[in-house]
């Protein structure tokens, strides 16, 4: 049985009864004993609203719901609804409660001309649990990037709902609450879900979701720009795509379309990852590979290069050594073919950022290293005592000089540094490095333009020797402010009255040049 729910006040009745009368034939006037209320319920349920008037007399009832007569005691032609009735003391029953039923109840006492009916004024309230609708209604929602986004929802409920918003899962901060979201779609990455919810303290709260799609070119990268091979070895190529819609995904060979047809080459993918696997790289191999993605709104690229060059050396730290005027370095690299010599350029770690602080020496490699790991070792003789150093290397295979190793610190016995809290290898793109320095004052000096830069590395290594030639021409005769040891034999000698003019060779440049690069992107 549905709960029947009427206001206390309506059923206080007045202890004393005040008759009034007309003043112009003593009748007396209709008095509402009942009192005016609002009830609050739930969908459902029963209400019962009073009309308790004295000295009715000959007076009708009607009862009203905002603007539509639902009841005359005068006219039996007017019904009202199936969910309505009227009592015998013209109490007015709403069973059933729905949405629809909220509003004003007007119970009026209609009076012969020329008195005016007497009103008394009831409402109800049904308290509706809130309801969500997305605006599309679909609840999908496409956008290209850069264009606004606009998406909303439809909220109904009594109490009116309150909005939130929520993206991924994580609630979204907005100055106020509403129902409509607008916003520019500014990165691919804004993709995904949007819920809002409404509450209104009645039930549960009501959500809706929003799939958003950024639509956008493809987006192409490579985890490795650089990939060691040599002929005869199996290499495997990579980059990842993101598009929306799909892309199509092709590779290029110095921008000639890889051949898939003879089985040597294939290529597939693993997801966002397309890779290309060449199982036996021929020399005609070696070069810029390109990944190449197409879609709807444009296209995107990223080059590969295959080189048979070695790999950067990467400096390996030794037991603790404690002489005062040497040190051994120990290396290794990684190259498929055998090393020829390596270039050791070594320099006090000073703050300064003069280019002739750098020393070099030709180390020969050995030849009965078998490889793939080669490993190689040099002792620095006649160095300061309690003095910090630092050094790179480069590696040379039948197809040239390797790219620089990253910057290796080390010290003679007395110096103040601890390699354990220190970086051990320092890139040379640090701000605060002297060499970084050094290299972008000698930027400014050729007034080579990044984008120049960019465009030579995404070409063959015939262009590339375009930019070594010119940064050659730019860093020959530097000369050295201070006296530096000079080589005898296998040991280093100071010579007090030793004074020189460095001409860097090209091991120094392809340093520079890689640096360069690396700086620039």
């Amino acid at each position: 049985m549905c709960p029947v729910r009427i206001s206390l006040l309506s059923l206080v009745l007045a202890s004393t009864s005040t008759v009034l009368l007309s003043t112009a034939n003593n009748v007396p006037v209709p008095v509402f004993k009942s009192f005016p209320t609002t009830i609050k319920t739930s969908i459902h349920d029963t209400v019962l609203l009073p009309c308790y008037v004295e000295n009715l007399g000959v007076n009708g009832i009607r009862w009203w719901k905002d603007e539509r007569l639902l009841w005359d005691t005068s006219d039996e032609k007017v019904t009202p609804p199936d969910n309505i009735r009227v009592f015998p003391n013209q109490t007015l029953e709403v069973a059933d409660l729905k949405d629809s039923d909220t509003g004003d109840y007007i119970c009026q006492v209609v009076r012969p001309d020329p008195w005016n009916p007497i009103n008394q004024v009831h409402a109800i309230e049904v308290m509706v649990p809130p309801n969500v609708k997305t605006v599309p209604e679909s609840g999908e929602l496409e956008v290209e990037l850069g264009h606004e986004v606009i998406m909303g929802c439809i909220v109904t409920g009594v109490p009116t709902p309150v909005v939130s918003w929520s993206y991924k899962g994580k609630d979204m901060e907005l100055i106020n609450n509403r129902a409509t979201l607008r916003f520019k779609a500014t990165d691919r990455k804004m993709s995904g879900n949007y819920q809002c919810t409404a509450t209104n303290g009645v039930g549960d709260s009501a959500a809706a979701t929003i799939r958003l799609k950024i639509l956008y070119r493809p987006e192409v990268g490579a985890e490795r720009l650089w990939i060691h091979t040599a002929p005869g070895e199996r290499a495997e190529l990579s980059c990842t795509v993101f598009s929306d819609p799909e892309s199509k995904v092709e590779w290029f060979h110095e921008d000639k379309a890889v051949d898939l047809g003879d089985g040597r080459i294939m290529a597939y993918r693993e997801g966002e990852k397309h890779k290309l696997i060449i199982k036996r790289v021929i020399s005609a191999d070696l070069g810029f590979f390109t990944c190449r993605a197409t879609n709807l709104f444009g296209r995107g690229q990223q080059s590969v290069h295959l080189s048979g060059i070695a790999n950067p050396a990467a400096f390996k730290r030794g037991p603790k050594q404690s002489s005062n005027h040497n040190y051994t370095l120990i290396w290794e690299v990684e190259s498929y073919s055998a090393i020829i010599e390596y270039k050791l350029l070594f320099k006090k770690h000073q703050g300064s950022s003069e280019m002739t602080d750098w020393t070099e020496i030709i180390v020969p490699a050995d030849s009965s290293s078998p490889g793939p790991i080669h490993s190689q070792s040099y002792t620095l003789w006649g160095l300061q005592e309690s003095t910090v150093y630092e050094a790179s290397v480069l590696s040379r295979n039948k197809f040239g000089w390797s790219r620089p190793s990253h910057i290796f610190r080390f010290a003679t016995k007395g110096a103040d540094y601890n390699p354990d809290s220190s970086s051990q290898i320092e890139h040379l793109a640090t701000s605060e490095d002297p060499t970084f320095v050094f290299l972008q004052n000698l930027l400014t000096d050729l007034s080579v333009k990044e984008d120049d830069l960019q465009e030579l590395q995404e070409q063959d290594e015939a262009k590339e020797q375009v930019l070594r030639d010119f940064i050659e021409k730019k860093i020959v005769n530097i000369e050295e402010a201070d006296a530096s040891p000079m080589y005898e034999g296998n040991s280093w000698t100071a010579d007090s009255g030793f004074s020189s003019i460095h001409t860097f060779s090209w091991g120094l440049s392809s340093c520079l040049l890689a640096t360069l690069v690396q700086l620039l992107h």
